[in-house]
């Protein structure tokens, strides 16, 4: 059996419209340490907590009300419109369709997760994003996570 991670002296921003998500994802991200867990119901209210508080990482999901996910996402990877351009970003999608998952990644998500999903997968996607963290790349005017073989490339030369 494999140990559940730890992810202590971390904060995350939970974004979904649903209550009752961001009350499962708040679950998994405390069985794994991470007890500051900060929410917000739409895009823009998510920017604003982007900007107050600074989280560590952010979990959003692409179809959001006022401000869709899709939007926040360009906001917070435009260095010129974002607090933190180069925060970690898990997509979540209820509908992983091959064209909005090519969209979330030219727009610099790191990580995607299909809904549902269970405390394991969301546990693996932090994984990858705090201990494996990809380098930056400045793409037109966003920062974007390279990709991963681009970035395993360059740990072996």
């Amino acid at each position: 059996m494999i140990a559940t991670p730890t992810f202590p002296d971390y904060s995350a921003l939970v974004v979904d419209e649903s209550l009752y998500i961001r009350r499962i994802v708040r679950d998994m991200l405390m069985r794994v340490g991470i007890k500051r867990v900060l929410e917000a119901p739409d895009g823009a209210e998510a920017l604003g907590v982007l900007a107050e508080s600074k989280p560590d990482l952010t979990i959003i999901d692409w179809d959001l009300a006022i401000l869709s996910g899709e939007e926040f996402i360009r906001l917070a990877r435009t260095p010129s419109t974002s607090p933190c351009p180069t925060i970690p970003i898990i997509l979540m999608l209820a509908q992983p369709r091959r064209n909005v998952v090519d969209r979330a990644i030219n727009l610099g998500v790191n990580e995607i997760i299909a809904k549902p999903f269970s405390p394991k997968t969301l546990w693996s996607r932090l994984d990858e994003v705090i201990n494996r963290p990809r380098p930056y790349s400045q793409v037109k005017s966003l920062l974007r996570p390279t990709s991963r073989a681009a970035s395993l490339a360059k740990a072996m030369a």
